[in-house]
């Protein structure tokens, strides 16, 4: 094999998390000498979709936030919760201000190269990584990938459901939005026996993204989403707006232990590596903390194939997913039981993963637990039980 180019660390991906790690890898000065090929299949130039998540927290994504929100609100056919989220904020980062203040931090680091190809392979040997492009072939001694390619796993041990989704920015000719108010779940859309609801942000008085996202099943067509945005707002009584942008997008929420793939040269990122919160489907805040862990590794030597992204929480997820496929088209119910027998702030705390065993329990008995009693004996009566332990 011809090779181009040497790297000491190259990025396969250059999405939201390659460009994260990018960022830290630049704004540490452990790694100033340090060689980087970021390689990435297509400018990443467009709004294509928005980051959103809630922190209590100041991070480098403050500094191209969009908007921020101080209060939120659930709502399913019976129940309505409207609550302050103090301490926590609700922000969003639109996707074509992210990529433009990472390029600018990425072109000014020496060290660094952006090269537009797609990855056709990934060779491993030994403590050595070959990657091949389009555009030519190179070494490295460290390969990070956030290439996601589902056919490459079985889920049968741990069930993958797609939450798929498409939203519309719109403009109305009047004040019609509260404009400091998200709305975070609204499931008294129609269920169609799945798990549906309507996500809102508000931008202004007369701008919000609405967005139909959908739990399970099978990818529809455009038109069949955007059949459910128009009823909802004329359900809203918004009747007059103007279409400004269009977002859509496909989130695995999936317990799959990707990690069980990462060796000392070569480590999977992004939801490639399970970095997506597999009860939400959030992923930026995550991709943060994890990055943290893997500078922290490599700077201390340790080895990478010992990276283990899992806690009590991967569990409790695990049966939260089993009990979404099993809930026969109910499980909205689930959410709507969360949100009216706790403190919201709890639950944001809860999803975030920074509760105490004391807080979990009071949570698991807010809801039908005898429907995750039941996930947990299928989950322990399952051939995959020793497997399951171990990973």
């Amino acid at each position: 094999m011809k090779i181009d180019e040497k790297f000491d660390y190259i990025i396969c991906g250059g999405g939201a998390t390659g460009l994260l790690l990018s960022h830290s890898l630049i704004s540490d000065n452990f790694f100033n000498n340090k060689s980087v090929l970021i390689i990435e299949k297509e400018p990443k130039i467009e709004n294509d979709k928005t980051f959103s998540f809630w922190d209590n927290q100041i991070s480098i994504l403050d500094k191209i936030v969009h908007k921020s929100w101080d209060r939120a609100e659930f709502k399913d056919s019976e129940f309505t919760s409207s609550f302050n989220l103090d301490p926590y904020k609700y922000k969003m980062v639109r996707s074509d201000k992210f990529y433009a203040f990472m390029k600018k931090k990425i072109d000014k680091a020496s060290n660094f190269t952006y090269l537009n190809a797609s990855v056709n392979n990934i060779i491993q040997e030994s403590d050595i990584n070959y990657i091949e492009t389009d555009k030519g072939s190179f070494q490295c001694s460290i390969a990070f990938s956030s290439i996601y390619n589902p056919k490459e796993f079985d889920f049968k041990k741990y069930p993958l459901i797609k939450q798929h989704f498409l939203g519309w920015t719109i403009e109305t000719q009047e004040d019609f939005f509260d404009e400091d108010k998200i709305r975070f779940m609204d499931f008294s859309v129609d269920q169609h026996q799945e798990i549906r609801f309507m996500y809102v942000l508000p931008f202004s008085k007369k701008s919000a993204l609405f967005e139909y996202t959908y739990f399970g099943g099978e990818v529809m067509k455009n038109s069949d989403y955007e059949k459910e945005i128009k009823k909802y707002l004329d359900r809203e009584g918004i009747k007059k707006y103007e279409i400004t942008e269009k977002e859509k997008g496909l989130i695995p929420m999936t317990c799959y232990p990707f990690f069980n793939a990462n060796t000392d040269s070569f480590v999977k990122i992004g939801t490639s590596g399970g970095w997506t919160k597999p009860s939400t489907g959030y992923t930026i805040k995550n991709s943060i903390e994890k990055i943290d862990m893997i500078l922290k590794f490599i700077k201390e030597d340790k080895p990478l194939s010992k990276l283990r992204f899992k806690s009590r929480f991967w569990y409790y997820d695990v049966l939260f997913l089993d009990v979404l496929v099993d809930s026969k088209g109910k499980g909205s119910r689930v959410f709507s039981d969360l949100f009216r027998n706790n403190d919201p702030l709890l639950l944001f705390k809860f999803l975030g993963e920074k509760t105490n065993i004391f807080e979990e329990i009071r949570i698991f008995i807010s809801v039908n637990i005898m429907t995750f009693v039941k996930s947990l004996i299928k989950r322990v009566k399952s051939v995959y039980l020793k497997d399951f332990l171990k990973n």
